[in-house]
């Protein structure tokens, strides 16, 4: 969540304010379609029956999916413990998310109204193991956690405690192959105001996170160095099986207005990426520009330069309610990791944010000059990459490929399918205005960069309800890819009310669709609308 931190003074340039992350049919764009929802389509409340009268606002949402085993999930969002004490909840499911059920296992403050600050997670690829890394409070030290069993009631483990950072994101993985077979890889991106030199953009990195006491790096991925005291708060790690990871963040580079009056305004920063071809070994500098006039010479990618957005301490109606402040995601191709997709966001005339999506075939070397998507007035992007593997089925005799044990030998040879890919695109966006003023939550989806369908999951309020804080819905929302299919989650205007959820909606908590009344656990008095995060999963 966001703070004010006062930057180091400098004879040469002006010492900035520090501040912390940023926790009706809506428009087409060329080249979309809106969709109903696709079979297996699922969404679903995931506050449980028994918290049926809590009105908390369980804002900034994420999620682990098991890729083992894709019927167990976790999810967290900014929620209190409901039976206090010192544990903050997950979200877990053992069904594929259609029930879920807290459990209090993350290290937090006792009586914090949020308990569990920019906590985000990942399973690594055995799913064995669940990091997260989080705020043990609003502006407390950031803390990377680890669990053998996210389902059970044993409490995470604290690997590492540091303070002074922001808005820790975490993935993690498995090394499948080679010297390092079987090691987990653990990279929590974050903005760290203690970096030397005001280059705050970091991600610490465990080569072997799953041993007792595993050693973490903090790797400073802003080489350039910065003008204004600190970088962005988003720094996005992605690594693919084959050892390759990249992270993408804005460097920032001028500004104007102050966070406190909520009149900050990133007047230039550029988006950047990094990569490292030894899963992080190698500080993230295996990404080079060209010297000039084609680049700078210099360690990292500006896939975008001189873009500019707001930086809000406070959501406005403007916004609907939600304070804004850039936004960022990276994907790789699962299949080959030369292919990257990348999402930010900037101010554009007419859009307090604009969505732009961008792909690059040569390693994050150049990106393609145009968008891929363009989303005007939205935020919250997440990107994932899901991959399609053929079932070896009927042959084109009509027999089924089967191998027995006692020969090894299959009844009809089966042709070679190549494996396919879905690129998954998850974000909000604003439409109307005044009391017409909407929250539309949508999901893209594309085979190939270039003809996309459109999912709408939540079409809400979003006037009301009224925050109890910022960010009103969260600084990000979430979305993965375990196989062929996305598991994603979001938060939004809980009320009951099918027009709001146009492809339908399961609802665990009491509710009464005829009157759009949340009931609570008598299922008879009624209950406040507030936030709440719904999980979706859709089937490619």
């Amino acid at each position: 969540m966001p703070s004010q931190r006062a930057s180091k003074p400098s004879a040469s340039k002006k010492a900035a304010p520090r501040v912390r992350g940023t926790t009706a049919v809506p428009e087409r764009v060329a080249g979309g379609r809106i969709e109903a929802a696709p079979p297996g389509f699922l969404l679903v409340n995931v506050i449980p029956k028994s918290l049926s009268g809590e009105t908390s606002q369980d804002s900034e949402p994420h999620l682990a999916a098991n890729p083992a085993n894709a019927a167990q999930i976790a999810a967290t969002a900014f929620s209190p413990n409901p039976g206090g004490g010192s544990l903050g909840p997950v979200y877990i499911s053992t069904d594929a998310g259609n029930t879920w059920r807290v459990n209090a296992i993350v290290p937090s403050v006792p009586g914090s109204v949020t308990g569990t600050h920019d906590i985000t997670t990942s399973f690594n690829a055995k799913g064995t193991k669940l990091y997260a890394g989080i705020l043990s409070t609003r502006r407390g030290a950031m803390q990377f956690l680890r669990t053998d069993n996210p389902f059970g009631s044993t409490p995470m483990v604290i690997l590492k405690s540091r303070p002074d950072a922001d808005q820790p994101f975490t993935h993690a993985t498995t090394v499948p192959s080679g010297a390092d077979a079987g090691k987990d890889r653990v990279y929590i991106g974050n903005n760290d105001f203690a970096a030397p030199g005001d280059r705050t953009e970091t991600v610490d990195l465990s080569l072997d996170g799953a041993v007792t006491s595993p050693a973490f790096t903090t790797l400073r991925i802003e080489k350039r160095g910065v003008a204004v005291g600190q970088d962005g708060p988003q720094s996005r790690p992605v690594a693919h099986r084959d050892g390759t990871a990249y992270a993408a963040f804005y460097r920032w580079r001028g500004l104007s207005g102050t966070f406190e009056t909520n009149t900050l305004v990133i007047t230039a920063a550029d988006v950047v990426v990094v990569r490292d071809d030894k899963g992080g070994a190698a500080d993230f500098a295996s990404l080079v520009e060209p010297p000039a006039p084609a680049g700078d010479g210099r360690i990292g990618k500006r896939a975008a330069q001189g873009v500019s957005f707001p930086f809000m301490n406070r959501g406005t109606p403007a916004t609907g309610q939600q304070r804004i402040g850039g936004t960022i995601s990276i994907a790789v191709d699962p299949k080959n990791s030369s292919i990257v997709y990348l999402a930010w966001g900037d101010a554009q005339p007419g859009t307090f944010l604009t969505i732009h999506v961008r792909r690059s075939v040569d390693r994050g070397l150049t990106w393609s000059p145009q968008d891929l998507l363009t989303i005007p007035n939205a935020t919250n992007a997440a990107l994932a990459i899901a991959e399609i593997v053929p079932v070896i089925g009927a042959t084109k005799t009509g027999r089924t490929a089967r191998r027995t044990a006692e020969t090894s030998q299959t009844s009809a040879v089966p042709p070679v399918v190549p494996s396919k890919i879905v690129i998954g695109l998850l974000y909000q966006q604003v439409t109307g205005t005044g009391a017409a003023q909407r929250w539309v939550t949508h999901l893209r989806r594309s085979p190939d960069g270039v003809n996309w369908s459109d999912l709408i999951l939540a079409d809400a309020p979003a006037t009301a309800p009224a925050k109890d804080f910022d960010p009103y819905l969260g600084d990000y929302d979430h979305l993965v890819a375990v196989q062929n299919v996305f598991c994603g989650i979001f938060s939004a205007n809980n009320t009951p009310d099918l027009a709001n959820f146009p492809n339908g909606v399961k609802y665990q908590r009491n509710a009464n669709f005829a009157t759009r009344t949340l009931l609570n656990v008598d299922n008879q008095t009624p209950v406040a609308i507030s936030i709440d995060p719904f999980f979706f999963r859709v089937v490619n």
